[in-house]
């Protein structure tokens, strides 16, 4: 998906110098595929953000509380978490590069729709 918003964003910065209704319906319809998948991925981190948080409780707490014998169960808790975590830190990213090319696919909108006073 990086890659597509990307070449999108080159594709409508070189576009946008002759706009044309056509033009501004599928930048239109574009941004709003990029926005839903955008908010897909929101949702998506937020809740592998939630289980890795409750994993890394459920390791403190067995931690504290399992004795010993049952440390096999401590250890897996912690790989469970420590997966958790960098899939949590990928997602992050992937939001990240999303919400950033969705903002620049906005500003490309007020300029095709000529809206863009503030930056005078």
């Amino acid at each position: 998906m990086d890659k597509k918003l990307k070449a999108y964003i080159e594709y409508i910065e070189r576009e946008e110098k002759k706009p044309s209704a056509e033009l501004l319906q599928y930048h239109k319809d574009i941004t709003a595929q990029f926005q839903h998948e955008r908010f897909i991925h929101l949702i998506v981190t937020l809740f592998f953000a939630l289980f890795m948080i409750i994993m890394l409780l459920a390791t403190i707490v067995a931690g504290v509380l399992l004795p010993a014998a049952y440390a096999l169960v401590y250890w897996m808790l912690g790989g469970i978490t420590l997966a958790l975590v960098a899939t949590v830190v990928f997602y992050t990213r992937h939001y990240y590069l999303l919400e950033n090319g969705t903002q620049r696919l906005e500003d490309v909108t007020r300029r095709l729709y000529k809206r863009d006073f503030w930056k005078k």
